[in-house]
């Protein structure tokens, strides 16, 4: 017999939109549903029928799935959210705030490390010095030659990319 996922999906729609419910999920609702079926696909794949029902595995994959996208969108959130707002705080010149879109540095910067973000900030806009960064940020100045280094790199390629 052949199998069709799109009859599985149907079987298992009201549970993906009862962890969409569960998981208080309200933005973007065709996206989690669609990180549902991924998960219920997943779980199809990955069923080993002799370690149990397909229901409670298919559960546990699909609710596994969405709340490992919950956790990248905090993730993401989290780093992006705290570096817009310490740009406001950093970026001053003796005319106030540098006239720099938040947008056009975001660009540049998206690729980079929390840590490598920092590195930019404190550095070329504060203009502190290697060993300031290490002090404020509690860490070796290794540590920030090393997010240094690789923070110019990644801008480099993303130079030459967009050139």
């Amino acid at each position: 017999m052949e199998f069709n996922f799109d009859r599985l999906a149907a079987q298992f729609e009201p549970l993906i939109k009862s962890q969409i419910d569960s998981l208080g999920i309200t933005r973007h609702y065709d996206e989690y549903y669609q990180v549902g079926l991924i998960g219920l696909w997943e779980a199809y794949k990955r069923f080993d029928s002799r370690k149990g029902e397909f229901g409670p595995f298919a559960y546990r994959t699909v609710r596994g799935k969405m709340l490992d996208q919950l956790k990248k969108e905090a993730q993401y959130k989290a780093v992006h959210a705290e570096f817009c707002l310490g740009l406001t705080e950093t970026i001053h010149f003796e005319g106030g705030v540098l006239p720099l879109e938040n947008e056009m540095l975001e660009f540049y910067l998206s690729g980079l490390t929390l840590n490598q973000r920092k590195w930019v900030v404190k550095k070329i806009f504060r203009q502190m010095k290697e060993t300031e960064i290490a002090e404020e940020e509690g860490v070796s100045i290794h540590a920030v030659k090393s997010w240094r280094k690789q923070a110019l790199v990644k801008l480099r390629r993303h130079t030459e990319k967009t050139s």
